[in-house]
């Protein structure tokens, strides 16, 4: 359909073209039209003997047309201007139809010259400012008629004629005083006539309507007199009171059709030698309405064009603050709904802002925690470390909040503490820099890490507990060498003649069995330990060769050949070495778990590698695998692919992994066998020494 539309705009002919120059046509016939109306009325109002009044309206209506229109239609109002000219002057004694063709095209010329300067550098602000309707009395008020008159006046003075200067004055006022009071008149007629009358209230209709028979009355009393009743010249000012209203409350718009109705007011009546501008000569009172128009049109524009600048100023001030308090709503009211106790605070300290949240959590009332110190809301003994806290912010936000040396507790109405956190932001208002303060309360929070940490230490004891037998053999196995070995020193010692020497080796194996069984027993108590997350420096590999050396009774009982691939030298991890044994143990013993009924060869193998800042820990059995179904959910709490599994283990393993910041993943083959990788971020530049598995007892294969 687009190609369509392109195609019937490119064939001469098709409808969109037709429709196209038949508007155009009708433009150009309207235009003609109007200029020569405009044109046939200026003809009234010239005085005789002269083929000028005193002003020239047409001219202004090309201006305003080129003004409002994009120069590439421009050509629409040349054909219309030299129609209407032809017409206009068809017929007229003074001006011949082709001098009046000639002028047209030079008055064109001039006229789009003064336009495409306006459009150039005021865009859609003319009239709307002072700069902009300084510029266009300039180029409208002098450039352009200069520019026309010149001309004419190069001719005459060729021509050697008497009265060249004053004719040249009249014929270059004429001009200016048309383009200066008609020109704003038909540009905003033009272009926002239409919008003001559907926007109009009645109040303004009245107004405008009583404005507009107070200036004619007033007009028609000073300028339809007669000259004897003029004792009093400074009645000729009479008018200007309706030409300031005008200005004041319609703007340019108001004030340039105020003057254009006092323009031809003025002019009919003193062609007919009524009002105030008969006196003298004919030239003396041309130029003296002249020069009236003149200066009562200058400062009545430019005030009303101050106007327009500053009701536009005091709009967009009067949006901006209608902006900035729907934006306060706005923030007040995100405040009041967030779920934490939000607190803005001053340069002083004090509380400005205080939500709902707040009033509940603290149990104050608003109006009892507003203009107080926020340090009012923790206990005596944390105050002044609150104050250390806030302090540096306020002064230096852009440092961002400092860390508490110590834990924070809020202080309720009724005395009771609770733990809290105290988020930190900066805004800017127009009293100054405040803070915005959110206060989290960590009790709930604090009870769900307690019952984390007991649900961790819960399935560190299972898993312990599956293995209880394998451990109880580990210890008895050096207890029942240590009671061998003492009944044969105590045999050996009972001779007459002992063997001290044999006796002594007796006892370095006593020793032995008790530090293996003492060492068992360690990391027993180790793993049965509660506490929060302890972070310190850890290698992987020895935290691998000790849980397989917890592990080596069990191992053995379940007939499992265990497979290292551990790298050398592997970076420092910074974690909790018993947490990081659990989630081994897990593993391991999951993976123990899944070979379990198979007849082939059990084999687990343990890998670590470096990869770049990040530690990969792999365990990988050769069971049957896990179905694509349950891998997304084999890390959800309570699911377990065991028939007697409580669904634990791997949720607890993911979250340890995640507080150590790393991650942990699985990747499983039906028939196959699965593999459990975990990924850690390591301490840079510091390396670790792997001990050889033989060395702790633990064969590897």
């Amino acid at each position: 359909m687009a190609s369509q539309g392109a195609f019937q705009q490119s064939v001469p002919g098709t409808p969109w073209q037709v429709n196209r120059i038949v508007r155009a046509i009708l433009l150009v016939v309207a235009f003609a039209i109007a200029f020569f109306v405009l044109q046939r009325l200026t003809f009234l109002l010239r005085f005789p003997p002269y083929e000028r009044t005193t002003l020239w309206v047409p001219g202004a209506l090309t201006f305003s047309a080129l003004i409002l229109t994009p120069p590439r239609q421009w050509w629409i109002f040349y054909f219309g201007l030299c129609l209407g000219a032809v017409a206009a002057y068809y017929g007229d004694l003074q001006i011949p139809g082709h001098i009046a063709f000639l002028s047209a095209q030079f008055h064109f010329a001039t006229v789009a010259l003064g336009a495409w300067a306006i459009r150039r550098f005021t865009q859609d602000l003319v009239f709307s400012t002072v700069r902009s309707i300084i510029f266009f009395l300039i180029v409208a008020g002098l450039v352009v008629p200069l520019a026309t008159s010149i001309p004419v006046d190069i001719v005459r003075w060729f021509s050697n004629q008497s009265d060249l200067w004053p004719v040249a004055l009249r014929s270059f006022l004429c001009i200016s005083l048309g383009m200066l009071i008609a020109t704003p008149a038909f540009t905003t007629a033009i272009k926002v006539g239409r919008r003001w009358f559907r926007s109009c209230t009645r109040k303004e209709w009245i107004e405008a309507i009583v404005l507009t028979c107070c200036h004619m009355v007033v007009g028609f009393w000073v300028f339809t007199s007669s000259p004897e009743s003029h004792a009093t010249p400074a009645l000729v000012y009479a008018p200007i009171p309706f030409l300031i209203w005008a200005a004041l409350r319609f703007e340019v718009a108001g004030a340039s059709w105020a003057l254009l109705a006092l323009a031809y007011l003025s002019t009919w009546n003193a062609i007919h030698d009524r009002g105030p501008f008969v006196g003298g000569t004919t030239d003396d009172h041309v130029l003296q309405l002249q020069l009236f128009l003149l200066a009562v049109s200058l400062p009545l524009l430019l005030m009303a064009a101050s106007v327009h600048e500053r009701r536009s100023a005091f709009a967009r001030m009067a949006h901006e603050i209608d902006e900035r308090r729907r934006m306060e709503d706005q923030f007040r009211l995100v405040v009041e709904s967030t779920p934490n106790a939000m607190l803005m605070v001053d340069q002083d300290g004090r509380m400005i802002l205080v939500n709902q949240r707040a009033e509940q959590l603290f149990g104050h009332r608003r109006d009892q925690l507003l203009t107080q110190p926020i340090d009012f809301l923790v206990p005596e003994r944390l105050r002044s470390q609150l104050s250390e806290y806030l302090r540096p912010f306020c002064e230096f936000p852009s440092l961002g909040p400092p860390g508490l040396s110590a834990e924070l507790f809020g202080l309720r109405r009724d005395g009771t503490e609770f733990p809290i956190e105290i988020g930190l932001t900066q805004i800017e208002t127009a009293q100054g820099v405040h803070v915005l303060a959110a206060v989290v309360d960590m009790t709930e929070r604090r009870r769900a890490e307690e019952t984390q940490r007991e649900l961790v230490h819960a399935s560190r004891l299972a898993m312990l507990s599956e293995f209880t037998a394998s451990i109880a053999h580990e210890i008895n196995q050096p207890l029942g060498a240590i009671l061998s070995n003492a009944d044969a020193a105590e045999m050996l010692l009972d001779s007459s003649d002992p063997p001290l020497d044999e006796v002594r080796s007796i006892l370095i194996d006593i020793r032995n069995d008790d530090l293996r069984a003492s060492e068992v027993i360690r990391k027993m108590r180790n793993l049965l330990r509660r506490g929060e997350l302890e972070r310190q420096p850890i290698d992987l590999n020895h935290v691998i060769t000790d849980v397989l050396t917890l592990l080596r009774v069990e191992i053995q009982r379940r007939g499992i050949s265990i497979c290292t691939d551990l790298e050398s030298s592997l970076s420092i991890l910074h974690g909790d070495r018993v947490h990081m044994q659990q989630v081994l143990l897990n593993l391991l013993l999951n993976g123990m778990e899944a070979m379990s009924k198979i007849s082939r060869i059990k084999t687990l193998t343990i890998r670590t590698a470096q990869e770049n800042e990040e530690l990969q820990l792999s365990v990988t059995d050769v069971g049957p695998g896990i179905p694509e179904d349950r891998i997304p959910r084999l890390f959800d709490r309570f699911f377990s692919t065991k028939e007697e599994g409580m669904g634990m283990g791997l949720a607890i393993s993911r979250s340890i992994v995640e507080r150590h910041g790393g991650r942990i993943d699985v990747e499983s083959v039906i028939g196959a066998g699965t593999t459990f990788r975990v990924y850690l971020p390591t301490e840079p530049g510091i390396r670790s020494h792997a001990i050889p598995l033989e060395q702790s007892g633990v064969g590897s294969s």
